[in-house]
């Protein structure tokens, strides 16, 4: 009879999993040592710290929309990878955590680093369904092998998320009886199932609100990402004339050079999406929560279900109105819900495409007279470099199809607010937990998907020193990403709400952290002056390896100069 760990192997390959992320430990040893030989099949890579193991599954889910494992021994698991398994439980990432108990084969003995929740030991099954949309404890080798498959179902249906098996040591190596039921089937005919559409009558309802719309615009989250729907978001858009902003989450649901990109709303968004949104008539939500951040903590100028007719579209029904009363919600994968609507609109428009064209032709001169994604500083030469110069020179050297993955603090708010996506679906970045440390971890891993397209992380100083040890994982795996490192030798957020002459526990020791990057193997240098910044991050681009680009950032210059401008215009 075959073991658990050999069924649970051949399950991955049935139901189609590709990578494997962790370090081997506990009983999931005897998976790993399972897994030599089937490289053409399922690839493994050995981080050096569960968290990255995590972050790697929760980009990869995210650019793929297919699970990637996260496996190691489970008080690590539960506790170093929980990082990574929150944020892709927030941020709807398809993954499949597989750990054990390490329960020394009985439960009601003292044992060494148990988790099998039993006095005396770490209640592993009960964290995980904290932050799991599925947790299995398999106490036999067959209840291993169904929840394995079960598992693999849960992170890929509906809202994805990540699903976890936690395993007691006699299931992992088990012998699985076969030949009484329940059986187990072919993993890959569980996940045969067709995305979830919106009934016809409802999407006609939509179409009517449109038709009677002078002023409408589309608000695109992240759930277009989740559903790759990024073409048919813009074909919505073009047949109506809609303008579109996205949240946070959503950036590069359409490609800000799009003459209805209006870009992002919210807190850290631009000034000519806060108006737009707020002067519409009738506002489509595409898979986002409209979160404080996206509505300025509820701004009525910019938000307002009093005076705008609200449709929302979500996989989750629990979503559609959830901030704010909908007119309507459409439950369903927001790519089949866009096909709907796209194929209901083409006849509908014709009528009365007059009403909304003087809507439509407004929006160039708006996006001029409020300097989209522009700012004087981004023009000027300095050293240090400011962060407006760093991500202007990032936008005029990166070539349009570079991948980004954006970290916490700072550094993701000037990116976020400066950096216009040149393409759909370029933009990566933690906004579940929002946790530091994602950048670099999530790079690694979006090379694996993107290996012939540029891919660039952008952090902090605090947040590259958090998951440094991707670079060494890049290294051996032959990853050639690109890190650019905004370094001001502080926690530049912290430090910006912190009384001058009163600042504690936000500053670093001074880091060069190119020499670190140099110790692992890789490509690094460091940059004083805006002038030397084209061209050491062409060099890093071109020299093959993988690279930091460690920059000088000065430390004056702060977001909150123009987010407190953004909440006081609502109150004024």
């Amino acid at each position: 009879m075959p073991t658990a760990s050999e069924m649970i192997v051949q399950t991955l390959e049935e139901a189609g999993v590709e990578y494997v992320f962790g370090i081997p430990g506990g009983g999931t040893g005897q998976i790993f040592q399972l897994l030599y030989g089937r490289e053409d099949r399922i690839k493994t890579i050995l981080v050096r710290h569960e968290q990255a193991a995590a972050i790697m599954a929760d980009a990869y889910g995210r650019a793929t929309g297919k699970p990637a494992v996260v496996m190691g021994q489970g008080l690590f698991i539960g506790s170093n990878a929980s990082f990574g398994i929150m944020e892709a439980m927030l941020s709807s990432s398809p993954m499949l955590v597989l750990t054990d108990t390490s329960d020394g084969g009985s439960a009601q003995r003292p044992a060494n680093q148990s988790g099998a929740g039993e006095y005396g030991s770490i209640d592993l099954p009960n964290i995980f369904k904290s932050m799991s949309k599925y947790t299995a404890l398999a106490a036999s080798p067959k209840e291993a092998v169904l929840a394995t498959q079960m598992a693999i179902k849960h992170a890929v249906s509906g809202r994805p998320g990540p699903s976890s098996v936690v395993m007691r040591s006699a299931a992992i190596g088990g012998e699985v009886d076969v030949e009484s039921p329940p059986f187990i089937h072919n993993a890959a005919g569980f996940l045969n199932t067709a995305k979830p559409e919106s009934a016809p009558s409802d999407v006609q309802r939509v179409i009517q609100i449109l038709s009677e719309s002078r002023r409408p615009v589309l608000v695109a989250g992240n759930g277009v990402h989740v559903a790759g729907a990024h073409t048919q978001l813009q074909e919505l858009a073009e047949i109506w004339g809609m303008p579109v902003a996205t949240s946070y989450k959503g950036k590069s649901a359409i490609a800000e050079t799009h003459p209805l990109s209006v870009g992002m709303v919210g807190t850290y968004g631009q000034d000519v999406a806060n108006r737009v949104v707020g002067e519409a008539d009738t506002v489509i939500v595409v898979g986002a929560l409209l979160r404080s951040q996206e509505t300025v903590r509820e701004r009525p100028d910019i938000f307002d279900p009093r005076r705008q007719r609200v449709v929302q579209i979500d996989i989750d029904e629990r979503n559609a109105g959830w901030s704010f009363p909908v007119e309507i919600g459409l439950v369903g994968d927001a790519g089949s819900i866009l096909n709907q609507l796209v194929a209901a609109s083409k006849a509908a428009t014709e009528a009365n495409a007059a009403q909304r064209r003087e809507w439509t032709a407004s929006m160039a001169p708006r996006k001029d007279a409020m300097a989209f994604y522009d700012d004087p500083a981004m023009h000027k030469d300095s050293s240090p470099v400011t962060p407006q110069r760093l991500v202007s020179i990032l936008n005029e050297t990166s070539a349009p199809s570079t991948v980004y993955a954006l970290d916490a603090g700072n550094n993701r708010t000037w990116m976020a607010h400066l950096y216009k996506a040149q393409e759909a679906a370029t933009f990566y970045c933690p906004g579940g937990t929002a946790g530091m440390g994602w950048a670099l971890p999530a790079a690694v891993a979006l090379k694996l998907v993107y290996p012939d397209r540029p891919v660039t992380a952008v952090t902090g100083d605090g947040g590259y020193m958090m998951t440094v040890n991707a670079l060494s994982t890049a290294m051996q795996y032959d990853l050639p990403m690109t890190c650019v490192v905004f370094n001001d030798n502080a926690l530049g957020m912290v430090l910006d709400h912190q009384p001058r002459g009163q600042e504690i526990a936000s500053e670093f020791y001074p880091t060069d952290n190119a020499a670190i990057a140099r110790g692992f193997g890789c490509f690094g240098v460091h940059v004083e002056d805006s002038r030397d910044l084209p061209d050491a991050l062409r060099e890093a681009r071109d020299s093959g390896l993988p690279a930091v680009v460690d920059v000088a950032i000065d430390r004056e210059p702060s977001p909150d100069d123009w987010r407190a401008d953004a909440r006081r215009a609502g109150e004024t």
